[in-house]
């Protein structure tokens, strides 16, 4: 028998061995007889001969389908001794049978045959094999009838597919020896068996010294990825073959291409036990198409992508970009001056120069970037990935630096300078427009000077875009009760008690984000929607300030709370009359409010400002200027305007404990104040030796981290009852 015909033989056996312990299951399970010799059938169905399932003393427990061709149904076996059965007719096969259950009985496999007494020609073989249970003790017997007409019949196809089957090996051994394609037979794991001797021409390998090596061992690494998937795949298909390109390594250590088709071969049960290649040398065509690709794609004169692969990228580039919410830049450089060599030196001292431009901007490529020449001496580098036009800007002025250089042309010393426009894909939808976006802005540059670098427009409107939904947004926080309210308190450094509290505003989004007011008051201020969010500080102060008078004592101090005005405030006619309002309504009286103004606030029209306030001081609210030190810094102001409170600005009191400079500051701004009435009050003290510092320079109060961060009113309620 040769080895396939062994190989088939062993799957078989396996097969039947797990059949047997299948019916040792069955007939251990706690079943009744009716389902038992149902589910026999069904096991005894995977035998291709006719199967009785004995008891141990002989009794039919069970038989499959194919016991009916041998004359007897299965009413007339089930339940009798197997020796009686009408399969035998009148032959007596107790003295033959007996002992063959017996013996299985004892645990020994046995065969017997029996003449049934009808025909010379159907004498019954009987294999009698013992069932046993896990401790190997035998609970039934299995019986597998074969008629001696079968057997031979049996026989002559296990001789005629022992022959097939060496044929076909010789076929295909003497295919294999004369092809031209490398052809191979591999375990199912891959590991060769056999290669045909055109290994020798095609890789410089003897194909003996490939037997029992894995191809994965001559495998490039770039294609390694696609020869172990085409292994998997081969093993896990029907007949169809798994085609798949790879690089094998030459003996001289270069790599050739292949296109490979592998191929599994079965056996009987379905198994794959072997898979069969066959490798067609492509290389000489894989380079024409790489050549083929390249004239496609790349540009002659400097070797870089061209216009065609640019935008391709492109493509895909704003695919990554719509999914990582990450923009694009497009860079598009123009060289400024090259007609003038083209005139004066040639063109082909211009194609020189062009090249050298492709080198020294290659140098400057990001990997992951692409650099492409789109024609004359147009240039274009795709950044992806950066966080817009200042990412890109960051590339331009490096871009711009490396012509900072001359150009060695034909012996001459030749500056070439460059123009760059930037556009990015948060001003374009798709690569052609962004193209164009970064052509304009390249004009932009040239007409504004050369040698620089200009952003298109898209990205100022975009960002002015985002700007108005910021705007809008804004504008319906008041109605839609977005803004809060946070206090940040200030003490009195001699008594260490809390004297009043600075109302800071924060915007509270749909989203659950605090936002805090220096990423919206700017806005707010420069769109005039500061007036209506003052007015809701102001009224939200004055109804606060009303709360807390019920944790005071009658006879305490009032707590008072500073509101900042900002210019636009001040510029509003109804201010005055608005707060007065507000503080009647609350019930509270004026020295329980207090307005504070920054420097810069009186940079408009000061005269008007300066009226306003001198309107407030008359109501008998406390005024004070806010961050001194910061804006305007005319001190003749300070005489002139009717302030009662100075709040010296957090930069100079974070340098007091370190920098003498800000102390001798710090000190001459207490004393001035001092010598013109007023309160000073620190802000930003977040440290006890800048307090100690303070107290030293004889200052009033103070507010910042070190005391309290700002909180919403109810962190203090419980403070102020305790006063």
């Amino acid at each position: 028998m040769t080895d396939k015909a062994s190989t088939t033989q062993q799957s078989a056996d396996k097969i039947r061995s797990s059949l047997l312990a299948d019916l040792a299951d069955l007939v251990a399970s706690d079943v009744d007889d009716l389902t038992r010799e149902l589910q026999s059938r069904v096991t005894l169905g995977r035998l291709t001969d006719p199967a009785i399932l004995v008891d141990l003393d002989g009794t039919v427990l069970g038989c499959n389908d194919r016991a009916d061709s041998l004359g007897a149904d299965r009413a007339g076996l089930l339940g009798r001794p197997l020796w009686v059965s009408p399969l035998w007719g009148a032959t007596d096969s107790s003295t033959t049978l007996g002992p063959l259950v017996q013996n299985a009985a004892a645990g020994r496999h046995g065969t017997r045959t029996i003449d049934t007494g009808s025909s010379s020609e159907r004498p019954i073989r009987i294999e009698m094999t013992p069932i046993t249970d896990s401790d190997d003790i035998p609970v039934m017997l299995l019986a597998e009838l074969r008629t001696l007409a079968d057997e031979r019949e049996t026989v002559a196809i296990i001789e005629a597919t022992t022959q097939a089957l060496a044929e076909a090996e010789d076929i295909f051994q003497a295919v294999a020896e004369y092809t031209s394609d490398l052809v191979c037979l591999h375990e199912p794991d891959g590991t060769f068996t056999y290669v045909s001797p055109s290994a020798r021409r095609l890789l410089d390998h003897d194909p003996a010294s490939l037997v029992g090596t894995h191809p994965v061992d001559l495998s490039h690494a770039d294609t390694r990825d696609a020869l172990v998937q085409a292994l998997q795949d081969a093993s896990r298909r029907g007949a169809d073959p798994t085609r798949f390109r790879h690089r094998m390594r030459h003996r001289n250590g270069s790599y050739r291409w292949f296109e490979t088709a592998l191929t599994p071969i079965r056996d009987a049960s379905g198994t794959v036990t072997q898979l069969q290649s066959s490798g067609r040398d492509i290389t000489e065509q894989r380079e024409t198409e790489q050549s083929l690709i390249k004239q496609a794609f790349h540009d002659d004169l400097t070797g870089l992508p061209n216009k065609a692969l640019l935008l391709d990228r492109l493509d895909q580039a704003f695919a990554v970009s719509r999914r990582s919410q990450q923009p694009i830049a497009i860079l598009f450089i123009d060289l400024d001056g090259f007609k003038t060599i083209n005139d004066t030196l040639g063109h082909q001292t211009g194609d020189i120069a062009l090249s050298k431009v492709a080198e020294r901007l290659s140098a400057i490529v990001r990997p992951g970037d692409t650099l492409a020449r789109i024609g004359g001496d147009e240039f274009v580098m795709l950044c992806a990935g950066t966080d817009g036009a200042r990412g890109a800007t960051a590339v331009a002025r490096r871009i711009l630096g490396a012509f900072d250089q001359p150009f060695v042309l034909g012996g001459h010393s030749i500056g070439l300078g460059t123009s760059i426009g930037i556009a990015t894909s948060l001003g374009a939808d798709n690569p052609t427009l962004l193209l164009d976006n970064a052509d304009t802005a390249m004009y932009e540059a040239k007409h504004g000077g050369r040698g620089r670098f200009a952003i298109h427009d898209e990205v100022d409107q975009s960002i002015a875009l985002e700007r108005i939904d910021t705007e809008e947004a804004l504008r319906r926080a008041v109605g839609n009760g977005e803004l809060r309210l946070h206090y940040q308190p200030e003490l009195d450094l001699d008594s260490g008690s809390i004297v009043g509290f600075e109302a800071l505003v924060r915007w509270e989004r749909p989203d659950g984000r605090l936002i805090p007011p220096g990423d919206f008051i700017p806005l707010a201020e420069e769109t005039g929607i500061i007036v209506e969010i003052g007015k809701w500080v102001i009224a939200e102060a004055c109804r606060q300030a009303a709360a807390w008078r019920l944790f005071r004592s009658p006879e305490s101090e009032p707590v008072r709370i500073w509101v900042n005005l900002s210019g636009r405030q001040l510029g509003d006619p109804d201010l005055v009359g608005y707060i007065q309002r507000t503080i009647l309504e609350a019930g509270i009286t004026t020295d329980e409010i207090c307005m504070e103004i920054t420097e810069s606030a009186l940079m408009g029209d000061a005269e008007v400002a300066a009226g306003q306030l001198d309107e407030l001081r008359a109501l008998g609210i406390s005024l004070g200027i806010d961050d001194f030190g910061t804006g305007w810094s005319q001190f003749a102001y300070l005489h002139r305007l009717p302030l009662d409170v100075l709040k010296i600005d957090q930069s100079f009191v974070a340098g007091l404990a370190t920098d003498r400079d800000s102390a001798t500051i710090v000190a001459a701004i207490i004393d001035l104040a001092h010598a013109l009435g007023l309160i000073v009050i620190a802000e930003g003290v977040e440290t006890e030796e800048q307090l100690i510092v303070l107290k030293e320079l004889d200052c009033d109060q103070a507010l910042g981290y070190f005391f309290s961060r700002p909180k919403s009113s109810d962190h203090f309620d419980e403070v102020l009852d305790l006063r």
